[in-house]
């Protein structure tokens, strides 16, 4: 046959039987579909796929087979049907290619195992077909597949860029063959992703019989990457859906491993790659119901291979292992088992080996062991840790873990949990990336027993600090592994130094000034420390021989009693600081001072933030029993209004040193010597509330003046203070003036009544006449009393409220 005969045959079929063929195309799409069919355009054309005529549907919409619903099977923004031009003469009809283009397909099953595309009606055999399928070729271009299976929560979304296939019929089956490029852009099973963004490339080879509605997958391949999977098996769905479907791994490597995880947790190691023999094989086997799913069977292993990262500069090598999952119901996964057993391998110079065995996905049952040397620097060159920046150091452990996990969160639970072995530290170093202080030199010895995780001279630094631990950590691994369990640490703690500016800058999101703090406490942590610390720095305050317990539970620190050397004396405290409530700090703490420097008082709180009275003024020995209620933010900035104190203090040789209104009271005293003040002792009983330092009337003996002292000071450096003192000459007063503020006294001395009133920057000494003296003295002595007396037994109820019992310490609830 001549080509012109061809071109002659293509033409004339397409304008003189055009009416025809499209009249028997929709005929006998009307006998066997059973689903309305929505074309925008039909045409007819010798161009398109010459020299074959083609019919085209333009805007194709095909509605699926469920019932009472019009969403789509098949979108096709183009759809053609070839035929052979001589044969349309002859009357005969039969599609020799299809083409689809730009098209979505939707497929579904759903709850009850009904699908959306049983659209084909039964054949009737008793008529002719006019339009018959004898297809040579079938294309794809750019067309989305996207199957919902809700019987058994599958879903999946395929996309093909092109592909080819060919099929031939005999009779009722079958013969497919197909090869193309496809693009997985996920596969969800129970909400897990299993696999997203995959290139794949197919050639299948597939037999469907249409009266047994079986379909068998001869041998075809799947290629992932680099690897490559033979795939063979059958499907049928006549009364039952019953599938028997084998995978076997061929030139594969660790990227076929993964292949098999769900995508969050392969998702980590996608970049590694694999050197040497990777074997994997996979049988589904079983009935797909309401009720039942396939049994699921994967084997998988390494022999004597590299595992590495492209652009990591460590590998393991000589890496062996033997792994295998199986469920026999893949719906039910607490059926399910992984086996990972001689587990071998050398990362640089250090071999290690382990085993895993985990059971029940649902509820996870694992045994597991360790045996090996790590060297840290090594572990992160061969896997990057976000967390970690850097490290070094050397771990040796040989460790076994066996029980239910859920068993950790709960106290009777974690009793039978069975955790052994321990680990060794060798100068271990880690840069943690969102923390800014440096672990260092760290070593000791770690022992598990069940949950908890022994110490044994547990040293190293942080930052600035060190430390020395030998305790326990409690629930240690429910920890570690559940996001809101606790962790009891029962500890002796020991340090030579101790940076806390530093360690409390370092929590503050702030911390490149150390002027930033950040005070929390995790309401995971319950602790129990004995500490022995030599030396302490926070801001001006640097104690020494720090000795004491503390504990912590519930975000509330305790302590009985802290003793520790400050200031040139000693200082005995204890007390409770609660950081249960969002962002405030509550503190409530009673202390006693021993020959502290009153100076150094002065300058290790910066003088209090006033200039009025500062450390240079002062001298001489301070005694004092102190307690105290204030609240704090978390950045350790106080509310000032919340203070609440009560000190009862004896200054022993005392000294006010050139403080000026002192000197302002001398022209009213005849007293030229005041800017020197010598003490030998002074007593008194403070209080301070809202905002106001409440001073009750002291007498100051000195080496030149008897003087009687009350008054107030606020906060806002605001001073109201009373001044009796002997008045040994009137030449230097204005008597008439002065009229009112001079009484003579029980011993008749003469005594001059003054005050100094304003403000620490703007103040006054005018002379007293108030005829109530006495009685305002008086006043203030018993408002301080009764303020003092309220403030202890507040202090005392609250303190019972919130008393940490010692017996029940390290219990938590098992919800």
């Amino acid at each position: 046959m001549t080509v012109a005969v061809v071109i002659t045959a293509s033409v004339l079929a397409t304008f003189l039987y055009r009416d025809q063929l499209i009249d028997h195309f929709i005929r006998e799409a009307n006998k066997n579909i059973n689903t309305p069919i929505h074309v925008d355009k039909i045409s007819v054309s010798s161009l398109s796929n010459f020299p074959n005529v083609t019919l085209l549907f333009d805007g194709v919409y095909v509605e699926e087979s469920f019932a009472n619903s019009s969403y789509p099977l098949l979108e096709a923004e183009t759809m053609e049907f070839t035929f052979n031009p001589i044969a349309v003469f002859k009357g005969n009809y039969t599609i020799q290619q299809i083409h689809l283009k730009n098209a979505r397909c939707h497929l579904k099953m759903d709850k009850n195992g009904n699908i959306n595309y049983d659209i084909f009606k039964a054949t009737d055999t008793t008529g002719a077909q006019k339009v018959k399928l004898e297809l040579s070729k079938i294309t794809l271009k750019d067309v989305t597949f996207t199957y919902s299976n809700e019987l058994k929560s599958v879903n999946l979304e395929l996309f093909t860029s092109s592909t080819m296939a060919k099929l031939q019929a005999v009779g009722k089956i079958y013969d497919i063959k197909s090869n193309g490029d496809m693009f997985l852009r996920y596969l969800m099973v129970s909400n897990s992703t299993w696999a997203k963004d995959k290139e794949l490339n197919a050639r299948s080879n597939l037999v469907y019989d249409d009266l047994t509605k079986h379909l068998t997958i001869n041998s075809s391949t799947l290629d992932v990457k680099a690897s490559e999977f033979i795939v063979y098996g059958s499907y049928e769905f006549d009364d039952r859906q019953l599938i028997e479907l084998n995978v076997e791994g061929k030139n594969t490597d660790i990227q076929t491993l993964l292949s098999i995880l769900p995508e969050n947790t392969a998702e980590k190691f996608k970049k590694y790659r694999s050197k040497g023999d990777v074997y994997f094989d996979l049988i589904m086997k079983g009935e797909i119901s309401q009720n039942k799913a396939p049994a699921l069977n994967i084997n998988f292993g390494l022999i004597d291979s590299e595992l590495y990262h492209p652009d990591a500069q460590a590998k393991i090598t000589h890496a062996d292992l033997e792994g295998s999952f199986s469920v026999s119901d893949m719906s039910r996964l607490a059926g399910a088992t992984l086996k990972l057993v001689n587990v071998r391998g050398q990362l640089e110079k250090n071999k290690f080996t382990g085993n895993l065995l985990l059971k029940n996905f649902d509820e996870p049952y694992v045994k597991c062991d360790f045996e090996g040397k790590v060297d840290i620097n090594s572990l992160f060159k061969f896997y990057k840790a976000e967390s970690i920046r850097s490290g070094k150091g050397i771990f040796d452990a040989n460790i076994n873990f066996e029980g239910y996990l859920k068993d950790l969160k709960t106290r009777a639970g974690s009793q039978k949990i069975k955790t052994s072995g321990e680990i060794d530290l060798e100068n271990i170093s880690l840069a943690l990336t969102d923390f800014p202080l440096p672990l260092e030199n760290l070593h000791g010895n770690l022992l598990f027993n069940n949950n908890d995780l022994a110490l044994s001279d547990v040293s190293g630094e942080l930052g600035k600090s060190d430390f020395l631990l030998n305790g326990f950590f409690k629930n240690i691994i429910a920890y570690l592994l559940f996001e809101n369990e606790p962790v009891g640490i029962e500890s002796d703690l020991k340090s030579n130094f101790i940076d806390l500016d530093e360690l409390l800058a370092a929590n503050s999101e702030e911390n490149n000034d150390n002027t930033k703090y950040s005070f929390k406490i995790s309401p995971r942590l319950v602790l129990k420390f004995d500490c022995d610390v030599k030396r302490l720095k926070f801001r001006r305050f640097t104690p020494s021989n720090i000795k004491g317990d503390l504990k912590v539970k519930n975000q509330v620190a305790l302590s009985d009693n802290i003793t520790l050397n400050a200031m040139g004396g000693s200082i005995a405290l204890g007390g409770l600081v609660d950081a249960s409530k969002n962002d405030l700090v509550r503190v409530n703490t009673s202390f006693n001072l021993r020959n502290i420097n009153i100076d150094s008082i002065f300058y290790v709180f910066e003088n209090f933030n006033q200039t009025f009275l500062e450390g240079r003024h002062l001298k001489g020995k301070i005694y004092a029993s102190v307690d105290a209620e204030m609240t704090f933010n978390d950045n350790l900035h106080l509310y000032a209004n919340t203070l609440t104190s009560s000190i009862s203090t004896t200054i022993k040789g005392g000294q006010l040193n050139n403080f000026e209104p002192m000197q302002q009271l001398a022209r009213y005293l005849d007293e030229d010597k005041l800017d020197r003040l010598q003490f030998s002792e002074l007593k008194n009983d403070i209080h301070i509330k809202n905002r106001t330092i409440y001073l009750p009337e002291m007498e100051v003996s000195s080496n030149v003046t008897d003087i009687r002292i009350s008054g107030t000071h606020t906060f806002d450096q605001r001073i109201d203070y009373k001044v009796v003192a002997p008045l040994r000459s009137r030449r230097k007063i204005d008597k008439d003036e002065a009229f009112g503020a001079i009484q003579e006294d029980a011993r008749g001395r003469t005594m001059l009544y003054l005050k100094i009133i304003g403000t620490t920057s703007d103040y006054r000494v005018l002379y007293d006449k108030e005829s109530v003296k006495e009685k305002v003295i008086s006043d203030l002595k018993k408002e301080v009393k009764e303020l003092k007396e309220a403030f202890k037994n507040k202090g005392k109820e609250e303190s019972e409220t919130i008393e940490l019992n010692e017996d029940d310490y390290f219990d938590w609830d098992d919800n």
